[in-house]
């Protein structure tokens, strides 16, 4: 098992492998017996996908499929609120001694916030504060995750599919090792 060190992010990484492994267990008894997919489905899509292998089979490639994609989607989405977190935080660190050591703080942290405020909605901005701050395999590597999670989020439309799926343990220990450069 891969160690993450952010808690927030480690927690929700456990139960998504925990989900994925079970799926995976779930999935391995489809192959030759339809009819095992009766067994995980609600009662109500019991008989629906079962009736022929073929389709069966589809179903479960779907399931594992979609567990993925919203597996994905839960990391970046815990990774933003941790980076978005830290970085609100540094923000009011900021604030802070620059109004106890300029003689006129308020309009300079006025321009300031505008200036960054523009910027710092998304993790586009976070990626562009940062890009000098990690190496730049990392870098690579979250904003191939980045481009991933778009792509899924945002109904597989107008792009091409990312060119590696990574697992999630790789997801997770890059998201990691981001979060721990950030902290640095």
């Amino acid at each position: 098992m891969v160690t993450i060190n952010n808690q927030d992010l480690r927690d929700v990484y456990h139960y998504l492998a925990t989900i994925e492994n079970v799926i995976q267990k779930e999935i391995k008894l489809i192959n030759g017996n339809k009819f095992h997919l009766d067994k995980i489905v609600p009662e109500q899509l019991a008989k629906v996908y079962s009736q022929k292998e073929k389709t069966a089979l589809a179903f479960a490639d779907q399931i594992v499929r979609t567990s993925y994609e919203s597996s994905v989607v839960s990391l970046m989405s815990t990774f933003e609120r941790v980076v978005f977190a830290k970085y609100k935080t540094t923000f009011g660190t900021l604030k802070n001694v620059v109004k106890d050591n300029s003689p006129n703080p308020m309009d300079y942290y006025k321009s300031r916030e505008n200036f960054l405020n523009g910027n710092i909605d998304k993790l586009s901005g976070i990626i562009y504060l940062i890009e000098r701050q990690i190496s730049n395999g990392l870098l690579q590597k979250l904003k191939l995750l980045k481009d991933h999670r778009n792509y899924i989020a945002h109904g597989k439309r107008d792009v091409a599919p990312p060119a590696v799926e990574m697992k999630l343990a790789d997801i997770a220990k890059t998201l990691d090792e981001v979060i721990r450069e950030i902290e640095g």
